[in-house]
C-alpha cells in the first residue's frame, strides 16, 4: 500500500506539473495539436487538521483527519476518469474514490471502479462539505460503505427534477477486488426535487458482511430557506438473522449561515444537531461465533464555523462540541471539544 500511495503521489506531480507548463501534446508523425480546455485535468487538495479535548478525562491530542488529493477529467464526450486517495485517514492510506466513467447520453452514466455506494446524503459528502466536524452516527457505524462495483445512474431536470442510482458491489474491499464472490451488494437511490430547494431522497441497499445479508432502508430530507438548512435522515436497519433485533438510527440537524461579505470573511456558520442510534449490530462474529452489538447511544452537537473563503476554494475554522448520551447504567466519557481547520483547493 505503501508503494502505491508514493506510485500515485509521484504521477499526480508529474500530471500537475505537465498541465500547469503545457497545453499541446504530440501526435503519431510528430504533429501537435492543442488539448481542448474540457479534457485538460482537474486537480482537488483537501486537508483538514484538529485539536480534540475530552473534558471528562481531561485529555487531549492533535489529528491530521484528512489529506486528500484527486484527479479527475474527461478524454472523449463519453469518457471520464476520476483518482481520489485520502493519505492520512486514520492514520493511513485509504483509496476514496478510482473509476472510470462511460456517459452514452445526455443524463445516463455507467461508473465501473471503487467508490462510495451510493446511500445517504451526508455519506455521500466530501471532508470539506461537512457541517459538522464528525459525521453522525447514522453515517459513522451503518452507511461508510466503499467498494469496488457498477453504478449506473439517470438524471432528469426537466418539471420534477430527479436522480436515481442503482449499483452492485463486491463486498470484499479494495484490497480482494480480484477474488471471485458468491455474495455480491445491491444499492439504490432516487433523489427527487419536490419542489425549489427541498429534497427527498429514497434509498434502499442489502448488504451481507459474513453469515447473512443486512438490508437498509434510508428517507432523507433537505430544505434551504434563504440561508438556512434543514436536514434530517432516517435508515431502518434489518438483519436476517433471527437474534438481532432491527436498528434505529437518525439525524436532524439546522445550520444557518450569517453572511458577512468581508475580505476576509465571507460568513460565519450556527448549527446543532441530534443524532442517536438503537442497539447496532455489524454483522462480523468473534472467535467464538458471537455477534457484538453496541448499545443505544445519542449525541447533540452544537457549533461555529468561521468561512474565510467559500468558493471555488474552501478555507476556515470549525469549533463544536458534542455531547454523548447512553443507557442508564452505561459508562460514557466521549464528549469532545473540537478545533478544525479546513482548506480545500480545486481548479
Amino acid at each position: 500500500m505503501k508503494k502505491f500511495c508514493t506510485l500515485f503521489l509521484l504521477i499526480f506531480s508529474i500530471v500537475a506539473l505537465y498541465a500547469q507548463n503545457s497545453d499541446t501534446t504530440e501526435a503519431k508523425g510528430g504533429r501537435k495539436f492543442r488539448i481542448p480546455e474540457e479534457y485538460r485535468p482537474h486537480f482537488t487538495a483537501t486537508v483538514l487538521g484538529r485539536y480534540e479535548y475530552n473534558p471528562q478525562i481531561n485529555k487531549h491530542h492533535f489529528e491530521l483527519r484528512h489529506t486528500r488529493i484527486g484527479v479527475s477529467g474527461s478524454l472523449h464526450p463519453m469518457f471520464s476518469y476520476m483518482a481520489l486517495v485520502d493519505l492520512t485517514y486514520g492514520g493511513k492510506f485509504s483509496p476514496v474514490a478510482i473509476f472510470a466513467q462511460f456517459k452514452p447520453v445526455k443524463g445516463l452514466s455507467l461508473l465501473i471502479g471503487y467508490d462510495k455506494m451510493p446511500f445517504s446524503s451526508e455519506n455521500l459528502l466530501s471532508p470539506y462539505q461537512y457541517y459538522f466536524s464528525d459525521k453522525s452516527f447514522l453515517t459513522q457505524k451503518i452507511t461508510a460503505w466503499s467498494d469496488v462495483g457498477a453504478v449506473i445512474a439517470y438524471k432528469w431536470d426537466k418539471v420534477v427534477p430527479f436522480e436515481i442510482k442503482a449499483g452492485i458491489f463486491n463486498g470484499a474491499g479494495f484490497g480482494r477486488q480480484m477474488e471471485f464472490q458468491e455474495h455480491l451488494n445491491f444499492v439504490a437511490r432516487g433523489t427527487f426535487e419536490l419542489f425549489k430547494n427541498f429534497k427527498l431522497s429514497l434509498d434502499y441497499a442489502g448488504v451481507r458482511p459474513e453469515a447473512f445479508r443486512i438490508h437498509h432502508y434510508g428517507a432523507e430530507l433537505a430544505y434551504d430557506i434563504a440561508n438556512l438548512h434543514l436536514e434530517a435522515e432516517y435508515i431502518y436497519k434489518q438483519y436476517m438473522e433471527e437474534t438481532l433485533m432491527p436498528t434505529h438510527a437518525m439525524y436532524g440537524f439546522a445550520y444557518y449561515k450569517i453572511p458577512v461579505g468581508k475580505k476576509m470573511l465571507d460568513n460565519i456558520g450556527i448549527a446543532a444537531r441530534y443524532d442517536a442510534i438503537t442497539a447496532n449490530c455489524n454483522g462480523h462474529a468473534d472467535a467464538d461465533g458471537n455477534f457484538a452489538v453496541e448499545p443505544l447511544r445519542q449525541r447533540l452537537t452544537a457549533g461555529i464555523t468561521f468561512m474565510f473563503v467559500e468558493k471555488p476554494l474552501r478555507a476556515g475554522i470549525r469549533l463544536n462540541y458534542e455531547k454523548n448520551f447512553v443507557h442508564k447504567g452505561v459508562t460514557c466519557k466521549e464528549d469532545r471539544i473540537i478545533l478544525e481547520l479546513i482548506t480545500h483547493f480545486a481548479n
